[in-house]
C-alpha cells in the first residue's frame, strides 16, 4: 500500500511538472507553436511519459482544472452514503472553492484561451461535459442505481450549475474569493427557488383541482 501510494504522488509530481513546464511555454512562445517535443526537452522528460499523462496537449492546458475535478469526485464518492445527494454535492464543491485556485495559474490560462479562443469552445466545454457525466455517475452508483435517474440528472447538473456560475464570476471580478461567489450562487438559486416555484407549485396545484371532476352522488356514496 505505502509503495503504491509514493508511485501515485511521484506520478502526480511529474504530471503537475508537465503541465507546468508546458503552460510557461504556451504563453511565452504561443500554444499553436508550442510542440509536444518543445515540451518534453524543456520537462526534461521523453514524448511516451508526456502521452502517458495527456491525450492530447489542450488536456496539458486545462489540467490543474481537470485535477481539481477528480479529488472532487473522490471526495464525493466518499461522503456518508445515508447523505441526501444534493447535500453530499453542495459540501464537497463547497470544499473545492474554499481551497480555490491559483490565480497566477488562472491568469496564464486566460491569456492563452485569449489567444486561442476556439481552445474555450471545444476542449474547455468537453471537459466540463466530461466532468458532469463522471458525477451524474458517481451520485447514481451512490444511490444503487444502475442507470442514472432523471433526479440524479437533475440534482447533479443544478449543483454544477452552481460551480459554473461562481467560477465565470470568481474569474471576472478578482476582488472576490471563490468560496464568496459559490455561497451567493446557492444562495440566489435556493431563494428563487422558494420564492417563484413555490407560488408556481401551488398555482398548478390549485389548477388541477378545478379540473378535477367533483365526485358523484353515487362516487360519494361507493366510499
Amino acid at each position: 500500500m505505502e509503495e503504491t501510494r509514493i508511485r501515485d504522488r511521484r506520478l502526480g509530481a511529474t504530471r503537475a511538472h508537465i503541465a507546468e513546464t508546458a503552460l510557461e511555454l504556451f504563453v511565452s512562445q504561443g500554444y499553436a507553436e508550442t510542440t509536444i517535443d518543445q515540451i518534453a526537452a524543456a520537462a526534461h522528460v521523453g514524448r511516451r511519459t508526456i502521452f502517458r499523462h495527456f491525450a492530447t496537449k489542450a488536456a496539458i492546458l486545462f489540467d490543474r482544472l481537470v485535477v481539481r475535478r477528480e479529488i472532487l469526485i473522490q471526495r464525493l464518492r466518499q461522503r456518508p452514503a445515508s447523505e441526501p445527494p444534493l447535500v453530499s454535492l453542495h459540501a464537497v464543491m463547497r470544499q473545492l472553492c474554499d481551497q480555490g485556485y491559483d490565480r497566477r495559474v488562472l491568469g496564464q490560462i486566460r491569456s492563452v484561451i485569449a489567444a486561442e479562443p476556439r481552445l474555450a469552445g471545444e476542449e474547455l466545454w468537453a471537459g466540463v461535459r466530461a466532468f458532469e457525466s463522471e458525477l451524474v455517475a458517481t451520485v447514481a452508483r451512490r444511490r444503487g442505481q444502475r442507470k442514472p435517474s432523471l433526479e440524479s440528472h437533475a440534482l447533479t447538473l443544478m449543483a454544477v450549475s452552481w460551480f459554473v456560475t461562481a467560477a465565470h464570476v470568481y474569474v471576472t471580478e478578482r476582488s472576490r474569493s471563490l468560496l464568496e461567489c459559490f455561497d451567493e450562487a446557492v444562495a440566489t438559486c435556493v431563494q428563487a427557488s422558494e420564492d417563484g416555484l413555490g407560488s408556481a407549485r401551488l398555482t398548478s396545484s390549485a389548477s388541477r383541482a378545478r379540473r378535477s371532476p367533483a365526485p358523484t352522488a353515487r362516487s360519494t356514496a361507493a366510499s
